[in-house]
This record gives structure tokens, C-alpha cells and sequence, in this order.
């Protein structure tokens, strides 16, 4: 008989037998005598008993508050972000077109956002292939003359050898 917490403020009202009814006044009777035998000291006649848990009514239904959707002021447990959220992803035709404009638009952003880096990573690559193109002809342009120098270092000592 469990049903899931609703929204709504709206009263509930539960058919209390009349042996529940003498029940629940039997225990609050036995309640309001074991408050004032703890606090005698408060025991003063002008005192009322405390009020009811419910609010009874003349048919004898239980009038009750759902406890989920409405706090002790009164007011609704929800936050305005949590109902302006909500109001955000009801559907209406106009709201469910922006919303969908607006999703479309951010997904196109972050699109061109990773091409756009991907370019500048591409142009990174560029450069550093360039760089390294250069390195490898410096490389072999210094293997070439250091060929040269030792070619000429052999002619020089076999001239010097050689006079």
C-alpha cells in the first residue's frame, strides 16, 4: 500500500475506524498523564494538551499533510533553482526549440573548438618536421665535410711524408 511521494499539497484523507479513533485517544490520554507526571512542575491547570498529530474531521476522515512536499512552514521542500529546473525541462513547443537551438549550438562550438586545436597541433607537427628536416641536412652537410677535412688531412700528410 505504499505509494511514491507526490508533489502536491493537496489534503489526503484516510478512513480511521471508530476502534482506531479510541485507540489513538486512549494513548493520548496516556501520553498528556506520563508528560505530566515527568514535569509535575508544569502541571498548572490553564495549561492546554498539546494538539493532535492530524487535524480531525466531522466525517471522521484523517486530514493529513504529505509530509515530502511540504516543510514545517509550510512551504515547498524544493529549492527556486530545483523549480526553475524543472520549469527548464518541462516541454513546451517554444522552450523545447530553444533547448534543443541551445544544445546544438554548444555541440557546433565544441566542434569547431577541437578542430581548431587539432589545426594548431597540425601546424606544431609542420614546424617540427620542418626542424628536423633541417637537422638531418646540417647533419649530413657536417658528415660531408668532415669526410673532406679527413681527405684533406690524408693528402696533407702524405705530402708532408712525401717531400
Amino acid at each position: 500500500m505504499s505509494r511514491p511521494p507526490s508533489s502536491q499539497t493537496t489534503p489526503q484523507f484516510h478512513r480511521v475506524s471508530e476502534r482506531d479513533l479510541t485507540e489513538i485517544e486512549l494513548h493520548s490520554v496516556d501520553s498528556i498523564n506520563d508528560l505530566h507526571r515527568i514535569h509535575h512542575e508544569h502541571g498548572h491547570k490553564g495549561m492546554r494538551p498539546p494538539r493532535p498529530a492530524y487535524t480531525p474531521s466531522p466525517n471522521g476522515n484523517l486530514f493529513t499533510y504529505d509530509m515530502t512536499a511540504v516543510s514545517q512552514r509550510g512551504h515547498p521542500v524544493s529549492s527556486k533553482w530545483q523549480s526553475r529546473l524543472q520549469d527548464m525541462l518541462t516541454p513546451s513547443s517554444s522552450r523545447a526549440y530553444a533547448m534543443g537551438c541551445a544544445i546544438i549550438t554548444l555541440l557546433l562550438i565544441t566542434v569547431l573548438l577541437i578542430f581548431y586545436f587539432l589545426v594548431q597541433q597540425g601546424g606544431a607537427v609542420r614546424m617540427l618536421t620542418e626542424a628536423l628536416r633541417e637537422k638531418e641536412a646540417a647533419a649530413t652537410e657536417l658528415s660531408l665535410l668532415i669526410q673532406e677535412l679527413q681527405a684533406l688531412r690524408y693528402n696533407l700528410t702524405a705530402m708532408r711524408t712525401g717531400t
